[in-house]
């Protein structure tokens, strides 16, 4: 009951945080989504800011090695990257927490910088494995490019010029 809790908590915590930003959330939305009282949270994390940093370390950073490290190769990797106007209704969650986040607080700019440099290293090790030339540079490369097509998606819903942009990248490599 006590890890089911904690994970509701968590799952809870990521869909508000993700949807009206860290600061904009309310406590009270979780504890009513989870069905429990502040005192119970507090069983678990000891404040918002904890339960926020918690969030970005086991479900951000999770998912982004959950969903990068199967990745074998280029092609692939530019298959998830192009599936992202399904899944990222809000926007890259590593990128919302992080433009929110890293000048207000030390603890996030720490998790958030550890979080996007895993990232990063994930596409590395893809590019790597197929011998791409300058991989480092290129992962930047390819994470950039995919958070600015990921806006200009959001601000203009067409998916089409979202997929162009990456799969014209894809054919740079």
């Amino acid at each position: 009951m006590k890890k089911h809790t904690r994970e509701a908590l968590l799952d809870s915590a990521f869909n508000t945080f993700y949807k009206h930003g860290f600061q904009g959330a309310n406590i009270a939305t979780i504890l009513n989504d989870v069905g429990i009282n502040k005192g119970s949270m507090y069983h678990f994390f000891k404040s918002k800011k904890d339960l926020g940093l918690t969030v970005v370390e086991e479900r951000i950073a999770r998912n982004l090695v959950n969903k990068y490290t199967s990745v074998k190769s280029v092609k692939e990797l530019f298959d998830v990257l192009c599936s992202a106007p399904k899944t990222l209704i809000y926007g890259c969650p590593l990128n919302k927490m992080s433009q929110e986040m890293i000048y207000i607080d030390s603890d996030f700019q720490k998790i958030l910088s550890t979080t996007y440099a895993k990232f990063e290293t994930l596409i590395q090790e893809v590019l790597e494995r197929e011998e791409v030339t300058n991989s480092a540079l290129k992962a930047k490369q390819i994470i950039a490019t995919y958070e600015g097509a990921l806006m200009i998606y959001h601000l203009n819903q067409n998916a089409d010029c979202f997929v162009s942009v990456l799969r014209a990248l894809e054919k740079e490599l």
